[in-house]
């Protein structure tokens, strides 16, 4: 049968749901009930094990108080000075049987039996017995006992007397009553039981360790709480002696029974009351709840700007209250969670997912304008040096101080961790520029935070974005493109050009390449002659390194090298350039050519550990004495860590290796590093030769040089010498060797050779 009406719709729904409540309740009820029955019984059995544990205190203490009585007596104790073994007997059964004592047991000083109900055998060490505080539960004879062991004294330490009450099934039964729950007392391993206040058919039943005791308390419906006395454990048996307190599951749940059946019949009273509840209220309830109805489908719809408007002053008017509440609490959380979603939490700018889902809105509705990107020049080092904290303040002051600067339309956003974007729709080339300098004064101004001053260093990029032609990814790729370039170059700001993208490619090709390409040896050491100046006799060549890979073609090592040195590959690199280029020197020398030989040295190998003891240890196994080394340095490289290098060049003459002073004139500081560099030679860079025919201020520059050089008597190599012109000059003005290409360019092993040989030849003629 349809039915039609609302109210009786409503009526019976209203029952329905009175029921379902009331049968969801008994359906709780029952389950906690099981639950609270549980716990109480848990909690009844802790209770038991505390009440056991005073008991057992309690009889321990009674115990330690009739073993000092027995051990004050004065006749006894002299009995044990005399070694009447007779009154020492009497005492002891007398004393004994006065209080109830099942096991006695008196030792000498070394531990020997004097007089004894049990065998001294079958009782722990007397020092662990009296290593326990309270009195110890023993195995012996398979009988458990408590006992106490306590010193006679007259007033010296005459002997050991212990004492012990026997703990059997009448004591268990009686601790029982105490403690209003079964006990059972139960060897670890074996499950033997001793003593139980439970029925025999039960102790059976939980004794037979054939099954887990899991099982065993479940089939006795016995909730159980276990303590393995881990405090005796070493006195109770070989394995210990654990206590089962345990209680009948069905005898602790009646009442909570009665009480199920309390409420099932409340429920049925409930029911009823509902019902004619139901019928008066059914009436008024049907406007309200079209409001919230309606309140409802909105908030599920996520318009949560119109307010719930019930006026009332019933409970549907507490009821819309309370939604209204609601209502403005989820509009409240949405909007936090958004804020979260698209804004960086330590600064408060917007986040990558803002920027790229401004970026993508402002090209697809073909807008144009730039992009900045900007971060902190090694700002791990700030983390690591001043902690988390300081790093984290100091970028909340980053984002105040571009907050600060930035005017519509430029939008800022942090991008992650020390980078910042910000983006300038409409804006022109002139306008970000103009832009930019103001950052770079700015952003260099000391950063305060409290009383201290922190000086950053930034690093930028920027490129313009056209509507509709971009991607977001690519456009944040290529502004950190730039910014990376900037920091190569020591730059504030690098503009994007075509063919950057290429650039780095071929910088990730080569990076991939060169570890394999080392490993395989498929790099190749050339030699440029070097030459005495004054007779043009070949008295040394400078290995150089070259690279030629099948796919990436001729990689010069200007691009390889900083590479190289970014990426940790030098210290491999150098060790292939040791070892390849003494031995090709020591292959020439057996030939008859007494040649030196040159090579470069890096900042990083002169931060290795291990260079002195590697270019020792190769130019001893190729037989090759130090003094035809010569180790190439330029000062920048000295200047990373002038102490550490200074030293380790100190050392390499000591050994006889010659060292030269790179790219001498081009550094800074050289004249003030000059005379503290442990140095032999100085090799005067090509700017100053390539000129030098022509050019009298290089002259000028060149003879001072070589006076100085003369004057603190270092050898002087001149390179990049490309005519005869310039090779006369230095003639006359006193330089040691030369070398460049008006001789010969770099050439391979074999090429040198051929080289070598039509030279010689030509000096002869």
């Amino acid at each position: 049968m349809r039915i039609n009406s609302f109210r009786t719709r409503l009526l019976l729904l209203f029952l329905l749901l009175t029921a379902g409540i009331l049968a969801t309740s008994l359906v709780t009820l029952r389950w906690v009930v099981a639950l609270q029955s549980e716990r109480s019984l848990e909690r009844e059995l802790l209770v038991s094990e505390r009440v056991f544990s005073e008991l057992m205190q309690v009889r321990a203490e009674q115990l330690q108080q009739a073993a000092a009585v027995l051990t004050a007596d004065f006749g006894f104790r002299e009995a044990i000075a005399s070694q009447d073994q007779e009154t020492i007997i009497s005492a002891l059964v007398n004393h004994g049987e006065r209080i109830g004592t099942n096991l006695m047991v008196l030792q000498n000083t070394a531990g020997d039996e004097v007089a004894a109900t049990h065998a001294v055998s079958a009782l722990p060490s007397i020092a662990a017995r009296t290593a326990v505080a309270a009195a110890p539960l023993i195995l012996v004879q398979n009988e458990i006992f408590q006992i106490v062991t306590v010193p006679v004294q007259a007033p010296d330490l005459i002997a050991w007397a212990t004492l012990g009450f026997r703990v059997d099934d009448e004591l268990a039964k009686l601790l029982q009553q105490l403690t209003l729950a079964d006990i059972s007392f139960m060897e670890v391993g074996t499950e033997q039981i001793y003593a139980s206040s439970l029925s025999v058919a039960e102790r059976t039943i939980l004794g037979d360790n054939k099954q887990p005791l899991d099982q065993r308390l479940q089939q006795l419906d016995l909730a159980a709480h276990i303590n393995s006395l881990s405090q005796t454990a070493q006195l109770a048996g070989p394995q210990g002696l654990q206590v089962i307190f345990s209680s009948q599951r069905q005898q602790a749940q009646q009442e909570f029974v009665i009480l199920q059946q309390q409420y099932a019949a409340m429920a049925l009273l409930l029911l009823i009351l509902a019902s004619l509840l139901a019928i008066l209220t059914a009436r008024k309830i049907t406007e309200p709840l079209a409001q919230l109805t309606q309140a409802t489908q909105r908030l599920g719809q996520g318009d949560y700007a119109k307010p719930i408007g019930i006026n009332r002053g019933d409970e549907f008017g507490k009821l819309g209250t309370a939604f209204e509440a609601m209502r403005h609490d989820i509009a409240m959380r949405e909007q936090q969670i958004v804020f979260q979603l698209e804004h960086d939490l330590l600064t408060e700018l917007p986040n990558r997912v803002s920027l790229q889902s401004y970026l993508r809105e402002a090209i697809e509705s073909h807008q144009q304008g730039y992009i900045i990107l900007l971060n902190v020049a090694r700002f791990g080092e700030v983390n690591d040096k001043f902690g988390q904290q300081v790093a984290d303040r100091l970028l909340q002051a980053i984002a105040q101080r571009l907050s600060a600067l930035l005017s519509k339309p430029w939008w800022l956003a942090r991008l992650a961790g020390d980078e910042f974007v910000l983006v300038g729709v409409g804006q022109t080339l002139p306008q970000v520029e103009q832009l930019l300098e103001r950052l770079k004064l700015q952003l260099e101004q000391p950063w305060w935070l409290a009383d201290s001053s922190y000086l950053l260093h930034f690093h930028s990029g920027y490129l313009a974005f056209t509507g509709g032609a971009d991607a977001v990814d690519d456009l944040l790729r290529k502004a950190q493109l730039c910014a990376r370039q900037a920091r190569l170059q020591n730059r504030f700001a690098v503009a994007y050009q075509a063919g950057m993208d290429e650039q780095y490619l071929r910088r990730l090709q080569i990076v991939q390449a060169l570890p394999k390409a080392v490993r395989e040896q498929r790099l190749q050491l050339h030699y440029q002659p070097k030459l005495a100046t004054a007779t043009g006799t070949v008295v040394g060549v400078e290995a150089l390194l070259r690279w030629r890979d099948e796919h990436l073609g001729v990689v010069r090592p200007d691009e390889f090298i900083p590479l190289a040195e970014q990426t940790g590959e030098i210290y491999r690199l150098t060790q292939w350039v040791i070892s390849a280029g003494l031995a090709q020197l020591a292959l020439w020398h057996e030939q008859g050519h007494k040649l030196s030989l040159a090579m470069n040295l890096s900042a990083l190998d002169l931060s290795s550990p291990s260079l002195v003891t590697e270019l020792q240890q190769q130019a001893k196994q190729q037989g090759i004495a130090p003094a035809w080394i010569t180790l190439e340095v330029t000062e920048s490289a000295v200047m990373e860590d002038p102490t550490s290098a200074k030293a380790k060049l100190q050392a390499l003459r000591e050994l006889g290796f010659k060292i030269a002073i790179d790219d001498y004139g081009t550094g800074y500081a050289s004249l003030a590093q000059l005379k503290q560099l442990p140095a032999d030679e100085l090799k005067l860079d090509r700017s100053f030769i390539q000129e030098l025919a022509h050019s009298e201020v290089d002259q000028t520059i060149v003879q001072s040089t070589l006076a100085l050089a003369h004057q603190l008597q270092l050898q002087t190599v001149a390179e990049g010498v490309e005519d005869q012109a310039t090779w006369q000059v230095l003639q006359r003005l006193g330089c040691t060797t030369v070398q460049g290409f008006y001789f010969s360019r770099p050439l391979a092993a074999a090429e040198f050779e051929v080289w070598l040989k039509q030279h010689q030849q030509g000096q002869q003629a």
